[in-house]
């Protein structure tokens, strides 16, 4: 039993980070138009008139009309796209999204170093006014 449990707790750690590696995901701040994002099939965030917000794994062009496909229960899902109703649309900013990803997991991990090796007996002092 000690032997499966040795086994399984890696691969619980790894794919807990595959998880965290996959959470974040970015838009550019500008918006771009539905043609551009169909081509570059990327992660997309269409934003209507009356202010709904859709998100998208990515947009495709079929038969004179836009989709926007999702993956639901397993499937995916084809939804129509009204260019009428359209207000704007955002494609996922790749090299942003890597950089917040790494942010979110780096920063609480540092702290939590500097904390624990703070608070060990030979650790750092950062007291920067040690009393005498």
């Amino acid at each position: 039993m000690k032997t499966i449990r040795k086994q399984i707790k890696p691969l619980a750690r790894f794919l807990a980070a595959l998880l965290l590696l996959q959470s974040c995901v970015v838009y550019h701040k500008t918006p771009t138009t539905l043609e551009s994002a169909s081509k570059e099939l990327i992660n997309t965030k269409v934003t209507s008139n009356n202010g709904e917000i859709a998100r998208y794994k990515y947009i495709t062009y079929e038969d004179g009309a836009f989709f926007g496909v999702t993956l639901t229960s397993g499937e995916w899902i084809k939804t129509p796209i009204d260019e009428k109703e359209l207000a704007q649309v955002f494609t996922k900013d790749t090299s942003r999204s890597t950089w917040a990803t790494i942010a979110i997991i780096a920063i609480p991990v540092i702290i939590a170093t500097v904390i624990i090796v703070s608070t060990l007996p030979w650790g750092l002092d950062l007291d920067p006014f040690p009393e005498e």
